[in-house]
């Protein structure tokens, strides 16, 4: 009789209960002896990358009572057949933040305290047998965590074993003080006698007892304004041995793709699956010294399931709950009611799809005004990937379509928070869908043309060329029926505009767009020869892309494919479109 198909995981944060419901497992355990080289470890990843099931693994692997369940958590793994000695070793206690809520600072502190208390009973429940009777009583006589904590561990001449630490989204609540209530209430948090660096020392200074921590987040920026109170842990993240501990690898995801095919549960062309997960959640490098890139679990589990439950592609790409983290971090481009540094450097990175920075591993909030920290922010949080290496520098990288459309975002909502236009983006979206239809194109560039004008007439446009690609590519991407890149990579050239139908979700669409953009700047005269000048150029470029036979395969061109390309140049005279043609 053939084994029951395996589930899919999505969703799931508990390792025993995805063991139990035998759902698909990708096996990470290979990486444990290499998490035991350091007691104290720090792990980021962007949100919903998978860091809180690696947390409950650890937490099972580790756990003394955990013991007589080994070989049903653990058979099949890798771990299974090579233990470490530290297997089920330890006292296991388990923090996770991203509970902790409020709508002052005050009501946080008291729901972090909650938080923790909550998990310090929940460690003494667990463990009652083998802790001491005296000390249950003394713990359980205490009223605050702090105290609570101390006397556990001041008596640890009677603990049968050490403490294993384990805390899940350490930062998750003090992200969302910094985005609700501002830099000074997070700075009280974080810095002087707060109550989170408090946690943090009282942990550093019971070494003796707590002898192991592994903590996960998305970015070590919160750490480093605690750092006085926990300056011991070592940041693992881009550690190459650690690269694909979270996530799913090419190879993965061929993999899956092909059980659930073989068991028929995945009647969709593979290839066609494949290249669309690439695009829109692959692409993660967490490593420069590791080449391997994943893709985000979470969105690719999603689309999993979609696609079975449906039984074709999906229609959507995009994940709402994702949009929704990403966009809570819309306050740090503008400062005062005006845009700052941080939203030129967006604008950068929307108009030339990268950025040449280093990756900064530990920063303070007050230093997100350097752009290097604040680049590095996006990478932590997933919106920047680790791209190429050289001895200029490295370059981070907007990884897929589903950041690319995030960043475009926080761009166009910079224009609306600070000048308070409202383009009409609902409007320019049907036109564009009504050229990937129809060829029609004037309709949609002469709306874009408009909302440009709109967006930069209130700008100095001190780099006004870079200013109108920018603002024409972040209206373009609000765009369902193409995929909108900037500087794409073709022949040897970059393109300034390309706009790809997407085929997987409408497969009747039959025009793409390449357009190049030049810019003539505001003061300056215009003249024929200029105009035809630029046109020339322009078209030069066009006939060296589209030489590209890679970019005929993937857009399916004619003659051996379904689509025509539009090819355009638009010249701008400062924020007014001068010209639009084909070309």
């Amino acid at each position: 009789m053939p084994a029951p198909i395996k589930t899919n995981p999505y969703g799931i944060s508990d390792f025993a209960n995805l063991r139990k419901r035998d759902a698909y497992f990708v096996d990470r355990t290979s990486r444990i002896p290499g998490l035991e080289t350091l007691p104290y470890q720090l792990f980021l990843r962007p949100r919903r990358f998978g860091k809180s099931l690696l947390v409950s693994m650890l937490s099972y692997y580790y756990d003394v009572l955990s013991a007589p369940r080994f070989d049903e958590l653990f058979s099949g793994t890798w771990i299974h057949a090579h233990p470490t000695p530290y297997k089920n070793q330890f006292l296991v206690m388990r923090f996770d933040f991203s509970k902790v809520d409020g709508a002052t600072l005050e009501q946080y502190q008291q729901s972090f305290e909650s938080t923790c208390m909550i998990a310090l009973k929940a460690f003494i429940r667990k463990y009652r047998t083998v802790l001491d009777g005296e000390v249950l009583k003394m713990v359980a006589a205490t009223k605050t965590f702090g105290v609570a904590f101390d006397t556990l561990t001041s008596n640890a001449d009677v603990l049968p074993n050490k403490i294993y630490i384990l805390i899940d989204e350490y930062d998750s609540f003090s992200n969302r003080v910094l985005a609700q209530k501002g830099e000074q209430t997070y700075r009280d948090l974080c810095h002087g006698e707060g109550f989170f660096k408090r946690f943090f020392t009282m942990l550093k200074a019971q070494s003796d007892v707590v002898t192991n921590i592994f903590i996960t987040g998305v970015s070590p920026m919160t750490l480093d304004d605690v750092t006085s109170g926990f300056n011991i842990a070592q940041n693992i993240s881009q550690l190459p041995q650690f690269a694909t501990l979270c996530g799913f690898t090419h190879a993965d995801i061929r993999e899956v793709f092909q059980y659930y095919d073989d068991d028929g549960q995945f009647p969709i062309d593979q290839e066609e699956a494949f290249r669309l997960v690439t695009d829109w959640y692959d692409n993660y490098r967490f490593s420069p010294d590791h080449d391997a890139q994943v893709v985000n679990p979470a969105l690719f589990l999603g689309f999993l399931g979609n696609s079975i439950a449906i039984g074709h592609l999906p229609r959507r790409m995009d994940d709402r709950n994702v949009r929704m983290d990403y966009y809570k971090l819309r306050h740090l481009v503008t400062t005062d009611g005006r845009l700052n540094g941080k939203f030129a450097a967006l604008e950068r990175l929307v108009a030339d799809g990268s950025f040449l920075t280093e990756l900064v591993d530990s920063f303070q909030a007050e230093t997100l005004t350097r752009p290097a920290n604040f680049l590095s922010l996006f990478f932590y949080y997933g919106m920047l990937t680790i791209g190429s290496e050289g001895p200029e520098g490295l370059r981070l990288v907007i990884p897929n379509q589903a950041m690319r459309s995030c960043i475009a975002q926080f761009v166009l909502s910079g224009y609306q928070d600070v000048y308070k236009v409202n383009p009409r983006t609902q409007e320019l979206a049907n036109l564009l869908g009504e050229m990937a239809k129809t060829g029609d194109w004037r309709p949609a560039i002469a709306l874009a043309a408009e909302e440009v004008r709109a967006l930069l007439s209130p700008r100095d446009l001190l780099d006004g060329e870079k200013a109108v690609q920018t603002a024409l590519a972040t209206l373009c991407t609000t765009s369902r029926s193409l995929l909108v890149r900037t500087e794409h990579l073709a022949n040897f050239g970059f393109a300034d505009l390309t706009m790809q139908p997407d085929l997987a979700s409408f497969p009747f669409l039959r025009y793409g767009a390449l357009i190049e953009v030049k810019y003539i700047k505001k003061g300056e005269k215009v003249s024929e020869t200029a105009k035809k000048h630029l046109l020339a150029d322009a078209k030069a470029q066009a006939d060296q892309y589209v030489a590209d036979h890679r970019l005929a395969q993937e857009w399916r061109l004619r003659p051996k494919g379904s689509v025509t390309l539009i090819r355009l140049c638009v010249i701008f005279h400062g924020e007014e479109l001068l010209l639009a043609e084909e070309i």
